[in-house]
């Protein structure tokens, strides 16, 4: 019974992060990555994805507010250099950080809904 209204919740906050998403990667991802241009998985993502027309973009500003979220899990396997990721301003990382907070929280309650259902 209480799983309809968390998955509702859970598509409409996924539908509104969508445009949300596209405005971050047409004007913040480039930004982004000139901050971290000397860490090695951020430059190896963007060489992999690149332009990739099945969402290259998306996967290469997911890969970014990972290393946002976790710098010192990446510095520890040798990925990021934490000073580039300390640099970053803090509007920059609310803007990178916050769409895909939103985005992986729907997925979440979209998953949590389903395993809930009878």
């Amino acid at each position: 019974m209480m799983s309809e209204p968390i998955g509702v919740w859970s598509g409409v906050l996924m539908l509104l992060s969508f445009p949300l998403n596209l405005y971050v990667i047409c004007t913040k991802l480039e930004e982004a990555e000139d901050y971290l241009k000397f860490s090695s998985f951020i430059v190896v993502f963007k060489h992999r994805f690149g332009t990739d027309p099945s969402g290259g973009k998306l996967k290469r500003f997911f890969a970014i507010a990972l290393v946002l979220l976790m710098p010192r899990l990446f510095q520890w396997r040798c990925l990021v250099i934490v000073e580039d990721v300390k640099r970053i301003p803090m509007p920059l990382k609310l803007w990178i950080v916050v769409p895909y907070l939103l985005t992986m929280s729907s997925f979440v309650g979209m998953g949590l809904s389903w395993f809930l259902t009878e």
